[in-house]
């Protein structure tokens, strides 16, 4: 019984022993997530405080349909439908501007005329301010539609929103499919 209350004793010992080492132990962050890369920056409390206006799909332009020449409409008729499930950004704030990296992620699907090929997306992105548009642009995102007919994910990225920064919490970003006319800013 003796040698019973002995081990038990020991075995607590052992434990405050790993415990108070432990303790003593310091790291960083970055040291134990590897270290940061050239041209990380280090966020402040304002960073993460800072207003960042949130980003909308724009009604009627998160579905984007292919046809067959002439038979625009027709369900029977659907190459393709590539869909905006999801929307996101980042915002930093330097030299009074406000920087956005903006982004949709979506999936293409085959319709019933559909068959492997690429598809170019046109995606806009556009920052309104009541009715002044501060910034606005189209661009492109290929992607292969592959033969098994399985659906293929996308992610279109714009890093390149700048806009004056707000003097109060008023701007719209949004984002949706864009057919044109392509020559439009």
């Amino acid at each position: 019984m003796r040698f019973a209350n002995i081990a038990g004793v020991a075995r607590i010992g052992v434990l405050f022993s790993l415990v108070a080492l432990a303790s003593c132990q310091t790291a960083k962050v970055s040291d134990t997530l590897g270290g940061t890369k050239p041209g990380d920056e280090n966020l402040t409390i304002d960073d993460l405080r800072a207003y960042c206006p949130r980003v909308t799909l724009l009604e009627g332009t998160a579905i984007l349909r292919t046809y067959t020449k002439g038979k625009k409409d027709d369900p029977d008729e659907i190459i393709y439908q590539a869909t905006i499930t999801d929307v996101t950004r980042t915002c930093k704030y330097e030299a009074g501007n406000l920087y956005m990296q903006v982004a949709a992620a979506g999936r293409v699907v085959f319709g019933p005329k559909g068959a492997a090929g690429n598809l170019e997306l046109p995606v806009r992105v556009a920052v309104k301010q009541g009715e002044n548009v501060p910034y606005s642009q189209l661009g492109k995102i290929q992607v292969a539609v592959p033969a098994d007919g399985e659906a293929t994910q996308f992610i279109y990225k714009d890093e390149q929103v700048v806009v004056p920064a707000p003097k109060t919490p008023s701007l719209q970003v949004l984002v949706g499919f864009d057919e044109g006319p392509y020559n439009t800013p």
